[in-house]
């Protein structure tokens, strides 16, 4: 039982820290190369998925044609199946958008696959409708298509909080994903992106799945697939607000993991070390042991250190005990806390590291049973 323990211990600390701090230290072996553009920018096409955005598709729009890129090398698309509210009829006060539109809505994969064919020109930019860039955000997207090995360029996404409202500790999450993305991207590629901002040549574009839940993985570890690269562009940088409530949140989540546990089926490839040796070392770590091992590890981990004070006295297993309960009993009064509205980052941070683990429990649930559909529900930001 101990041999296991910390077994899972192991596994637990590598995901989380392990991976991240050995790709920090082979980074300093290999030479980063430069993504500076020369010559002339390139046409670039960007679809909006965009289901009941009302609220927010002018003002997309004009962020959109407000970033520092030529405006005649912009084709923008907005795609609006299945909105049964203004959306479309907003975008299209906008004479340079071309805007789709059917009554049916099949899900976020159905749209990008019919808004890619009518996409013009070579690289292709995905962003959603809630999501606003930073100026200068698309020329930075676009800088690593400089290295022909580039397939794909993830942004970066910050994830901020209206006023009033206070942080769950996603803000601090992805700021750990964006360092981790940093040095994945050194290594070798970055395992799988954010729809919020994502840029793909279009030449290396896989139709998805309609029953996919996540589409933005799918697109992004099938130009891994093609032998393909997918950088990482921390100054192409979209915000979005975070979630409004928890119960918003927890659905984006279990969805978000669901759609996971799919994605590794569906890219089932990837773990091939004789084909993909860099990419499989990181799928495994960053993806598979994170997705099912770590969830229920935690769980085992707890009740494992639990059954064995009760039979070993010793001093170490009493301290690692005590240090689990005071980490999830620091989560419960970062709960409290949350659920009323105001935060505080020794209980945040806990808190939002349960709430993670306890909805990708959630998906594998969902996943399993097969109730996880592929339109997804808008939580309120």
């Amino acid at each position: 039982m101990i041999i296991l323990f910390w077994i899972l211990a192991a596994v637990i600390f590598f995901t989380y820290a392990g991976y991240p701090i050995l790709l920090y230290l082979l980074s300093f072996i290999k030479k980063k190369k430069s993504t500076v553009i020369t010559g002339d920018l390139p046409s670039v096409t960007i679809v909006i998925a965009a289901y009941n955005e009302e609220v927010m598709m002018e003002k997309k729009l004009m962020n959109t044609f407000a970033q520092e890129y030529p405006v005649h090398l912009l084709q923008v698309i907005v795609i609006a199946d299945g909105s049964t509210d203004a959306t479309a009829a907003i975008a299209s006060t906008f004479s340079n958008v071309l805007v789709l539109y059917e009554p049916q809505r099949k899900g976020k994969a159905a749209a990008i696959n019919r808004a890619i064919a009518f996409a013009g020109n070579e690289i292709v930019v995905l962003t959603d409708a809630n999501s606003f860039l930073q100026q200068g955000a698309l020329k930075e997207l676009i800088k690593p298509f400089a290295d022909a090995e580039v397939g794909a360029v993830a942004g970066e996404k910050k994830v901020v909080d209206l006023p009033g409202v206070a942080a769950s500790g996603e803000g601090i999450y992805w700021k750990y994903e964006s360092w981790l993305k940093q040095q994945e991207t050194v290594f070798y590629t970055v395992v799988g992106a954010a729809g919020e901002l994502f840029a793909l040549r279009k030449k290396y574009f896989i139709s998805i799945p309609e029953h996919t839940i996540t589409d933005d993985f799918f697109l992004s570890l099938s130009v891994n697939l093609q032998q393909k690269k997918c950088m990482y562009a921390k100054q192409a940088v979209s915000i979005e607000a975070a979630s409004l409530s928890l119960s918003d949140e927890w659905k984006r989540k279990v969805r978000i993991a669901a759609g996971g546990i799919q994605s590794l089926f569906l890219v089932s490839a990837a773990l091939n070390p004789a084909r993909y040796p860099k990419l499989a070392f990181q799928f495994f770590s960053h993806r598979v042991l994170r997705w099912l091992f770590c969830a229920p590890a935690m769980i085992i981990l707890f009740f494992m250190n639990w059954m064995i004070i009760e039979k070993d006295a010793a001093v170490l297993y009493e301290l690692l005990f005590a240090m689990q309960l005071i980490f999830y009993g620091s989560g419960f009064i970062g709960w409290l806390m949350a659920i009323n509205r105001k935060t505080f980052f020794m209980f945040s941070i806990p808190f939002y590291i349960v709430f993670m683990h306890a909805a990708m429990l959630a998906g594998i649930v969902r996943f399993a049973n097969g109730k996880q559909s592929v339109l997804w529900e808008k939580a309120k930001r």
